[in-house]
C-alpha cells in the first residue's frame, strides 16, 4: 500500500503541475482577454490555477518520501489524507473548468478541493506526529 500510495502521489503530482502549465495556455488564449477583465473575473480565472498547482506540489512533496506510520489508528488517517490529497487534484482540475470559464463564482469544486487539501494534510501531519519516549531528550 505504501509503494502504492507513494507512486500515486507521484504521477498525480506530475500531471497536476502539468496540467497548472496547460491551464496558463488556456487562460493566455481565452476570448475575451483577461486582461480586459475586470478585476474580479479575473481573480477568479487567476485563483484558480494556483489551487491546481498547490494541489501538484503537495502530491510532489508526499510522494518524495512517503511513508505510513505504524499503528491501525495512525495508518488509517494517513490513508484518508492521501486520498483526500488525491482527490483534491481531480476536483481542483474540474473547478477549473466548470466555474470561472462558465461565469460562475466559485463555486462547489473550488470549495471541496481546497477542504480536501485542507484535511489530507492535516490528516497526513497528524498521523506522522510521534510521541517522544518518557524520559527521552532531543
Amino acid at each position: 500500500m505504501q509503494r502504492t500510495l507513494r507512486t500515486a502521489h507521484l504521477v498525480v503530482g506530475a500531471i497536476t503541475v502539468g496540467a497548472f502549465l496547460v491551464t496558463g495556455l488556456v487562460m493566455y488564449g481565452h476570448e475575451p482577454a483577461l486582461s480586459t477583465l475586470d478585476w474580479g473575473e479575473r481573480l477568479l480565472f487567476r485563483s484558480r490555477p494556483i489551487y491546481i498547482l498547490a494541489a501538484g506540489l503537495v502530491n510532489l512533496s508526499l510522494g518524495i518520501r512517503y511513508a505510513l506510520p505504524e499503528g491501525a489508528t495512525r495508518r488509517g488517517a494517513a490513508i484518508a489524507g492521501s486520498l483526500l490529497v488525491l482527490l483534491s487534484c481531480v476536483l481542483l482540475f474540474f473547478a477549473f473548468f466548470a466555474e470561472p470559464m462558465a461565469g460562475r463564482s466559485p463555486g462547489p469544486f473550488s470549495m471541496l478541493g481546497l477542504y480536501a487539501l485542507f484535511g489530507g494534510v492535516l490528516l497526513n501531519a497528524a498521523a506522522s506526529l510521534r510521541r517522544s519516549p518518557q524520559g527521552a531528550t532531543r
